[in-house]
């Protein structure tokens, strides 16, 4: 479809082709692909210097297409093509279908732990690991990623930050670097907030190739009951 941004070429010295339908000269045919004749006059009775034969060639110029109707010459200007969508709008589309895994925390030991022992605290593996939402929208294609950072522990009497997801208690394995040693007893409420850096890329007719969009928590909570190890002395 031609649009206002792509006009129709036609002969300097005036309009349309007496022919149905929507048609301009140009050269040795016409924009729809009807038989023209090269050098014929643009309009009935054009002048002299352009009739068949002219040995010197018809300049051409941009004008709007013309329609014919009723023996008269109508021309105006075609509605432009529908604007192609920002780059931007795509990444908006790619994040409104993008989402984030809540972490599901752990302690060793499970449920119930004592004051003054460590405690280890991590999240799934399986959950450890870039989430990946896409839009394809007038041959863009955004690809949004966002990848597991840190996890930031809140213990009720302290917050820990761990770089990784943490791991289990194992005998005789090294210690974690994720732990927690408690100084009060009580029910605490443990929560992870997972913080996920947020980025994007597009492929196809972007704006843009990609960038950063932030960087976004997820959390989950688990009950942890802390007590008191008791000492037995003898008389």
């Amino acid at each position: 479809m031609l649009t206002a941004s792509l006009l129709t070429w036609t002969l300097v010295t005036g309009g349309c082709a007496r022919s149905a339908g929507w048609v301009c000269t140009i050269g040795a045919s016409t924009v729809d692909g009807s038989t023209a004749h090269a050098g014929s006059p643009a309009h009935a009775g054009g002048g002299p210097g352009h009739a068949r034969g002219s040995a010197s060639p018809p300049r051409l110029e941009i004008t709007p297409m013309c329609r014919v109707t009723g023996g008269a010459d109508h021309c105006i200007t075609l509605p432009d093509e529908p604007a192609r969508t920002p780059t931007a709008d795509v990444v908006a589309m790619a994040w409104a279908s993008f989402s984030l895994p809540r972490p599901v925390p752990h302690t060793s030991p499970s449920g119930r732990s004592w004051v003054s022992l460590p405690t280890y605290l991590w999240v799934d593996a399986s959950g450890w690991r870039p989430q990946r939402a896409q839009a394809t929208v007038d041959g863009q294609t955004v690809t949004m990623t966002g990848a597991p950072q840190r996890v930031e522990w809140s213990l009720g009497d302290a917050t820990v930050t761990c770089e990784g997801p943490g791991t289990p208690y194992r005998r005789g394995a090294p210690p974690s670097s994720c732990a927690h040693e408690f100084r009060r007893s009580g029910s605490h409420t443990v929560t992870a907030t997972a913080l996920y850096a947020v980025n994007w890329t597009c492929a196809g007719s972007c704006d843009s190739r990609g960038g950063s969009y932030g960087t976004f928590p997820a959390s989950g909570s688990t009950r942890l009951t802390v007590r008191e190890i008791q000492t037995l002395t003898g008389d």
